[in-house]
């Protein structure tokens, strides 16, 4: 039997994992469901998945309010890899087990309700670096002032000499796609920005004005939330530093590495520094 593994992001923000070991799958409010979720956010059956020979398919039970793929409602659809699940305010990523793989939140199906397994949202962001030398176990040092753009220029040229409608709209759909899984993989939240941007900059090309501005408004909002997010993460990673809070430390160290992806630095380097430091904090606080 065929082992499906879900990561589901409630309306507060906390993320649940879970694995169940099942060739279907019901998701909402009722105490059956092997997903089981807040009675204002799924009716009783909200969304049926099945695991056949071409993959997962996703089927709607209900439309109030309509579950969605990667934001489009739908009434039965394949379930791509990556893409996301909406009910009401919950965001869920359905992935396939490679067969054989064993999970030890394995849930088989007919048991009882599920209790999804809470992680602690990663919050937070810069801060203090912990010096590997023991002399100096709890002091702190002060990241390097030098940080990182996440994005480089806004682009302003269409990559497409022709066809610049068909290009632009690959590309949204592309953003789009990022975006509603951003919540997930922070780093597709950065990529969609550019992506956004030059999707304006080909439907402006092609003379679209109207999904021209679309794009540079969903570029400059997912622009400014991540900023936002990335400066408050490195002060809430230096709250956490300065309490000598290890575990969140090491959580939101985390995610700025995921945010300053592929960039290079002093500032990357030191997360980097940081990252070895906690993990062998973390360890001793542990045993």
């Amino acid at each position: 039997m065929r082992v499906l593994k879900f990561q589901i992001r409630n309306p507060t923000g906390q993320i649940d994992q879970l694995s169940i070991e099942a060739e279907r799958v019901l998701i909402g409010s009722g105490g059956h469901c092997e997903i089981r979720l807040p009675v204002d956010q799924a009716r009783v059956e909200h969304v049926r998945i099945d695991v056949g020979p071409n993959g997962v398919l996703a089927s709607a039970l209900t439309f109030q309010p309509p579950p969605t793929i990667n934001n489009v409602p739908f009434q039965q659809a394949p379930l791509a890899a990556g893409a996301v699940l909406g009910v009401g305010s919950c965001q869920i990523l359905v992935e396939l087990a490679k067969e054989g793989a064993v999970a030890d939140t394995k849930k088989k199906k007919g048991s009882s309700p599920v209790s999804l397994i809470a992680l602690v949202l990663i919050l937070g962001a810069g801060g203090y670096m912990f010096l590997a030398d023991d002399g100096n176990q709890g002091q702190a040092e002060a990241p390097p002032e030098e940080i990182p753009e996440l994005w480089s220029a806004p682009t302003t040229n269409c990559p497409s000499a022709q066809q610049q409608i068909a290009v632009a709209s690959q590309q949204m759909e592309s953003a789009d796609a990022k975006r509603a899984r951003a919540p997930f993989y922070v780093q597709d939240g950065v990529q969609a920005v550019p992506l956004y941007e030059s999707a304006e900059a080909c439907f402006r090309a092609g003379g679209d004005k109207e999904s021209a501005a679309l794009a540079h408004q969903s570029a400059e909002r997912l622009r400014r939330d991540i900023i936002n997010d990335f400066r408050t993460r490195r002060v809430r990673l230096a709250h956490s530093l300065a309490i000598e809070d290890y575990n969140n430390a090491q959580k939101e160290v985390w995610v700025l590495l995921q945010l300053t992806e592929g960039k290079t630095g002093k500032y990357v380097t030191w997360l980097q520094n940081q990252n070895r430091e906690l993990k062998l904090k973390v360890g001793t606080t542990k045993s």
